[in-house]
C-alpha cells in the first residue's frame, strides 16, 4: 500500500488514547509535598525557593544543550536542579509529563502538534533543537545506495522509504520536499525502521532509501552512500524541529519555576552554539554515541529564539498531509509566558 495517512492515522490514534487516559492520573495528582512539583511565586534568582524538576529527554545529540547548561551552573543561577530522565521517545515524554512524572519534557514539535490537536493540554515553553540553514550544515539526510538510479526527490515515487516514526517530523518534512520537486508523496511508501539500523536496511535492500539523523548520518557517509536531499532544511532554514514543553497545568501553577527554566535554557542553547566542542564533551556522557563518532558529527542549531513560522509550518503541513483533523492554534500551543 502507498502513502502515509492510514497506517499512521491508526498508530497516532492509538498513542494518544494512551496519553489521554494518562491525563486522567494528573486530574487525580494533589500535593505531594515534593519541590519538584512546587514552584513558588515572584521575586528574582536568587530569593527564589530552590526546586528540582524532572526532565523527560532522549539520548541524542539534540539535547546536549541541557546538560551543557548544567555544567555551565545556569540554572544553578535559577536555583534549579535538573534531573535528566532518559526515555527512549516522546510516546514515553508526553504521557509523563501531563501526568506530572516529570515537570518539563522534550519532544518534536510535530509529535507535540498532534497532541495538542487532541486537545491533551501541552505547550511548548522554549526551543529545543533547530535544523541548519542549508544543505552544508545540515544534520539529517536521505540516503540512497551510491549506484541506485535515484537522483532526487521525483526519482522517489513508487518507492520505500525508512523512518524512525510513520506520521511524525521524518515523513512530514520528507512530504513537503517531494512536493516542492513535483513530486507525489502519496506514491511513496513509509517503512518504520529505527534510526540505528536505518543504514543496514538500505545496505541490504530492505527499503531503497533512508533517512536519517546525527550519529547515523555520518554512518551513511563513511559507508559510502549518496545524499539526495535534507528534509528538513528543505521545510525552512534553522526549521525548529524539537522544543521543551510542559503541561497547562505545570505553567499555570508554577509560573515562577517556567520562567527560571526558560532563562536558564535561553543561556544554556546560545553557549552550546557557540562552543560545539562543550557539545562534543557532553554527548558521550548520556548517549551510547562514541566520543570518536562525535567528533565527526554535523551538529544541530541551537538558540534561544523558537522559530514561530516553522512551528506554524509544521501545523499546516500536519493538517495538509492528515496528521491531524484540527489545527492547533499557535496562542494555545506556545506558551507566551514573560522569561524576562
Amino acid at each position: 500500500m502507498t502513502g502515509t495517512t492510514h497506517p499512521g492515522r491508526r498508530v497516532a490514534l492509538a498513542l494518544f488514547a494512551t496519553l489521554a487516559c494518562a491525563m486522567t492520573f494528573a486530574a487525580c495528582g494533589g500535593d505531594d509535598g515534593n519541590d519538584s512539583a512546587g514552584g513558588g511565586g515572584g521575586g528574582d534568582a536568587a530569593s527564589s525557593k530552590p526546586v528540582t524538576l524532572t526532565v523527560g529527554v532522549i539520548p541524542i545529540a539534540d539535547v546536549a544543550p541541557l546538560y551543557v547548561g548544567m555544567e555551565q551552573g545556569f540554572f544553578k543561577q535559577e536555583n534549579l536542579t535538573i534531573e535528566p530522565k532518559l526515555a527512549e521517545g516522546g510516546a514515553a515524554i508526553v504521557p509523563a509529563v501531563i501526568s506530572g512524572d516529570d515537570q518539563i519534557g522534550f519532544s518534536n514539535v510535530t509529535s507535540l502538534v498532534i497532541a495538542s490537536s487532541k486537545n491533551l493540554p501541552v505547550q511548548i515553553i522554549s526551543s529545543g533543537v533547530k535544523a541548519g540553514k542549508g544543505a552544508d550544515d545540515a544534520y539529517d539526510a536521505m540516503f540512497v545506495k551510491k549506484n541506485s538510479p535515484i537522483k532526487g526527490p521525483k526519482d522517489l515515487e513508487g518507492k520505500t522509504i525508512s523512518v524512525n516514526n510513520l506520521n511524525n517530523v521524518g515523513p512530514l518534512t520528507i512530504n513537503n520536499a517531494m512536493e516542492k520537486a513535483g513530486a507525489d508523496p502519496k506514491k511513496v511508501k513509509y517503512l518504520e525502521v529505527p534510526f540505528p539500523d536505518a543504514i543496514t536496511a538500505l545496505k541490504a535492500g530492505r527499503v531503497d532509501a533512508a533517512w536519517v539523523v546525527e550519529p547515523f548520518r555520518s554512518q551513511g557517509v563513511a559507508a559510502g552512500l549518496r545524499m539526495i536531499m535534507h528534509p528538513f532544511e528543505e521545510a525552512a532554514p534553522n526549521y525548529e524541529v524539537a522544543t521543551y514543553f510542559a503541561s497547562k497545568e505545570y505553567i499555570a501553577k508554577n509560573p515562577d519555576v517556567v520562567q527560571r527554566f526558560v532563562r536558564a535554557m535561553d543561556k544554556s542553547l546560545d553557549y552550546a552554539q557557540q562552543h560545539p566542542e562543550a557539545v562534543r564533551k557532553a554527548v558521550p556522557t548520556y548517549t551510547q554515541i562514541p566520543a570518536k563518532a562525535v567528533e565527526h558529527m554535523v551538529l544541530p542549531t541551537w538558540g534561544p529564539q523558537i522559530n514561530e513560522p516553522s512551528v506554524q509550518l509544521t501545523i499546516d503541513l500536519s493538517a495538509k498531509y492528515g496528521f491531524i483533523e484540527n489545527k492547533p492554534s499557535m496562542d494555545d500551543l506556545i506558551h507566551r509566558g514573560d522569561a524576562g
